[in-house]
């Protein structure tokens, strides 16, 4: 699980270089930083992540329906963070032509990161032309061992 996009038959033209990924805005209970635009300051050194991972919500009322992502887990990690520091750092992939994307759906993740003091971010993830993270971005957060902080039904 990850922050996600849903992916189309094609993402877009031209080329160049494909976005960072701002993750989702969507309420976690332990975190209180807005998502950046940026990607992780090169001098940030963490000390600790805390990740909230969503589920897909659809809400039904009289009105109209609506769905979205709610929250299901706050997790909590305490490195080491190398690997994650230094996928961060990659640069989005490079776009050559029209990407064929398949329709993959990855459910967000909400990744905030905290230094020795007590400065948090949000990054900005570097993407694929696709619209999803690097897959150093996913294989480094999975590596990490996570602890869950809180969870809601």
């Amino acid at each position: 699980m990850f922050v996600a996009i849903v992916a189309g038959a094609a993402c877009s033209s031209g080329s160049g270089r494909a976005p960072y990924l701002t993750q989702s805005a969507g309420s976690c209970p332990t975190v209180a930083e807005r998502p950046s635009a940026d990607p992780l300051p090169t001098d940030f050194r963490p000390v600790s992540a805390v990740r909230c991972t969503f589920r897909l919500a659809v809400h039904q009322s009289a009105a109209s329906p609506s769905s979205g992502f709610a929250w299901v887990t706050a997790q909590r990690s305490t490195g080491p963070f190398d690997d994650l520091v230094r996928a961060l750092h990659l640069p989005p992939q490079e776009q050559d032509g029209e990407p064929v994307c398949t329709a993959d759906f990855v459910m967000p993740v909400l990744l905030a990161l905290t230094d020795a003091a007590g400065n948090t971010v949000v990054p900005a993830l570097p993407g694929t032309v696709c619209r999803t993270p690097l897959p150093e971005v996913r294989a480094a957060l999975d590596a990490l061992t996570w602890l869950e902080t809180a969870h809601r039904e």
